[in-house]
């Protein structure tokens, strides 16, 4: 399918990107994840335990913020809760952080086997949709600036299994895929 960056950054508000994902299809992705990096028998589970614990989300380099509905889904999976910091988590949003100046991005809450469990992947999935929309981004600002009036736009060439986190990315840094 084809959407275009119009669409992108002026139909759709920040908050809305995540209709873009099915439902299901997002939910099977993130339990296939899981699947593949939790393994049979979860020994680091077993030493720390399930006493509930919060664990701290921070971003600490600039970009593009994407992939909420991906590291929300993955917690989800895992009975654990996601608070985020409104006024900074925004879809779509620049967010200047630094190694100097870590921004706290959300909070999560849950058993601690869970959180140690979702962790590796929601990091995984957030860093590469950030990285993915801020490139993204840069790549529409400079066709613009050039005085380009079509669009700017992914391939089909995607990492398999991640597609659609590549191609999400894509649409919220203002490309069409």
């Amino acid at each position: 399918f084809l959407v275009c960056e119009f669409c992108c950054r002026n139909m759709v508000g920040k908050s809305d990107f995540a209709a873009l994902l099915p439902k299901a299809q997002l939910e099977a992705t993130v339990r296939q994840w899981l699947d593949d990096d939790i393994p049979s028998f979860d020994v680091g589970g077993l030493v720390v335990g399930t006493k509930p614990r919060e664990a701290q989300l921070f971003m600490k380099s600039p970009g593009i913020f994407a992939g909420r509905p991906f590291f929300d889904a993955v917690f989800h999976a895992l009975n654990c809760t996601v608070i985020w910091q409104e006024s900074v988590a925004v879809e779509g949003e620049m967010v200047w952080a630094t190694s100097d100046y870590k921004i706290l991005m959300a909070t999560v809450s849950g058993p601690v086997n869970a959180l140690l469990q979702g962790e590796r992947t929601a990091l995984n999935t957030l860093s590469r949709c950030s990285g993915v929309a801020t490139l993204s981004a840069e790549a529409v600002d400079m066709a613009r600036a050039i005085g380009w009036t079509g669009l700017v736009a992914g391939t089909r060439k995607t990492t398999p299994g991640f597609r659609i986190v590549e191609k999400y990315g894509l649409l919220v840094g203002g490309a069409a895929t």
